[in-house]
Parts: C-alpha cells; sequence; structure tokens
C-alpha cells in the first residue's frame, strides 16, 4: 500500500472491514460470459460495499494508476452514487483510472507508453488532456467520432471507426473511451481497428456494458441508405463534448469478445477491476470493467 495512504492524517480512526480491505486492488480477467456469471452474485455483494469504500477515499485519498501521483481528499470530487462517472480527481474518472490501470499492468510505465504510436477515439476530454501531458505529443492521435448531422470543430481530427483514414498497421495501441455504443456497425469497426494496429498491436476499452448477459441491448438501427437510425424504443444519446449528444445504437454484451475474436483479434477478455486504493470504483459492480484485445 502507498505510503501517503498509510501515513495521511485524516484516515478513519476505525479499520474497515476484511471485505473491504480485500476492494484496496483486486482484478480479474474473464474470457467468457460463463466465467464472469459464475462470479457475479459474489460481484453483486460486494458492490453493496462500496459506500465503505468511499468512506475510505474520502479519508485517505488515492494513488493514480500508471502516473504514481498521490490525490489528496480534498484534491477528489464526488459528484454522485454511480462512483464509475462521479469520482473525479485530475479531470479523471474512475472508468479512465481503470483504464490507466490496465496500461500499467500492460506496459508497466509512463516511458514504456511513451514508445509507442497511440489512437485514442475521444477528444476532447479529461482524459485526452491527461494522455497529452504525459506521452510523446508527436506519437499520440486523437479524434472525436462525428455523426452525420452534428456540427464539426475544424480544428479536432474527426474519424468514423468504421472507415478510419489511417493506413494499415499504423498503431501500437488503441484506446476506445465509452464509444463502442454509439458505433452503428461494431463488427466493422473492429475490423478496421484491426487494420490499423501493427502485429503484436494492443485494444484497451471501456464502455457501458449489458454486464449479466452475453446478448447486446439494440437501442436502434442504422438507415443502410444513410438516413437517420431508426430506434427500437425511445431515442437515447450519450454526452457528447462536440453536440448535444451521439446516438445510442446498442449497450453491449459479453457477446463483445466473440466479436472480437472474429474481427481478428486474439486473445480477447474482459476486466473486471476494483481498487479504492487507486479510485476506481463501479456502481452495481464494485469496479470498472475493461476491455482488452491483442492484434
Amino acid at each position: 500500500m502507498s505510503k501517503h495512504l498509510v501515513d495521511n492524517p485524516n484516515r478513519p480512526l476505525s479499520m474497515p472491514c476484511e471485505d473491504v480491505l480485500a476492494l484496496h486492488d483486486q482484478s480479474r480477467s474473464y474470457e467468457s460470459f460463463e466465467e464472469f456469471r459464475d462470479d457475479l452474485p459474489t460481484l453483486l455483494q460486494k458492490g453493496t460495499l462500496l459506500e465503505q469504500c468511499i468512506e475510505v477515499t474520502r479519508a485517505l485519498g488515492f494513488v493514480e494508476p500508471l502516473s504514481g501521483r498521490y490525490m489528496p481528499p480534498e484534491s477528489i470530487q464526488i459528484l454522485g452514487s454511480n462512483y464509475r462517472e462521479s469520482i473525479i480527481a485530475n479531470g479523471l474518472l474512475s472508468r479512465n483510472r481503470g483504464l490507466l490501470h490496465t496500461l500499467e499492468a500492460c506496459y508497466g510505465t509512463l516511458e514504456a507508453l511513451e514508445q509507442l504510436d497511440i489512437f485514442f477515439a475521444e477528444s476532447p476530454s479529461g482524459m485526452t488532456d491527461w494522455l497529452r501531458k504525459h506521452l510523446a505529443k508527436n506519437r499520440l492521435i486523437c479524434s472525436e467520432l462525428v455523426e452525420k448531422g452534428q456540427s464539426v470543430d475544424l480544428e479536432m481530427l474527426h474519424q468514423d471507426l468504421c472507415s478510419l483514414t489511417f493506413p494499415d498497421a499504423s498503431f501500437d495501441l488503441v484506446l476506445c473511451n465509452e464509444i463502442f455504443e454509439q458505433v452503428r456497425d461494431l463488427d466493422v469497426a473492429f475490423k478496421e481497428i484491426v487494420r490499423v494496429l501493427r502485429p503484436g498491436g494492443q485494444l484497451v476499452a471501456t464502455c457501458p456494458m449489458a454486464f449479466g448477459q452475453r446478448q447486446s441491448i439494440i437501442k436502434a438501427l442504422p438507415d443502410p441508405n444513410g438516413g437517420a437510425p431508426v430506434f427500437l424504443d425511445i431515442a437515447e444519446r450519450h454526452g457528447d463534448p462536440v453536440d448535444s449528444g451521439t446516438v445510442v445504437y446498442r449497450i453491449p454484451g459479453w457477446e463483445l469478445i466473440e466479436q472480437l475474436v472474429v474481427a481478428g483479434f486474439c486473445d480477447a477478455s474482459i476486466q473486471h477491476i476494483s481498487s479504492w486504493k487507486h479510485g476506481i470504483l463501479g456502481a452495481d459492480l464494485p469496479g470498472i470493467l475493461v476491455i482488452t484485445a491483442n492484434r
């Protein structure tokens, strides 16, 4: 455990219970829904401990993954009970820190990441600012998804994941942050990501997930002629820094792993990471789900 967390004079007067202590930095990788389903009741039970984990965070702060920077309690905002989205420090959310935690496990250090050509499918955001601050600017490309009819910021790079403009084998690492639910054809997008990755390259991503089922929840269907999408229920849009929001076509289920493999990835998996030590906490689940797949 970090020296900062041990020595903080504002730590709780009483020791957290054993189950909360176990969530200080816990992760597991799943290669199928069946594996995850076996653990789901236990994970949901651990989710009932989130409020106790938050009390530890309020008292001790946490250590930002990859940078190792200590975030004292006074630098942390907690803006609601969906802790996946509401624990903000240094411009990052829990799910952003979950992505950093995965990058640290895969690459070790910021210095190692600086040697990679990286495409990040999100801009602008706190995560974009963090990456630009810490990584080599000439090896990091950030872009924003823009739908037909949305206004376009001419100073921002716009890429369609279903039709990327980059040459084959352009990147060592592709990062996607809360975008898969907004892509009109996820199978095509995965093939495009495979195409622009170099052999041995990696995809690391987060997205909202229907984590309790294999099938994705379909919200809308794209018009094959390029017209407006057909909504199967009430239209749903997720926040987008470019405009009023982007259409949600689906909430991916665990079939996403099979889609990645069919597209050409290997070693596709989804990791569950829960860590009050690193400010990574979820909502119903105690932690964050992070998707990884190797080219």
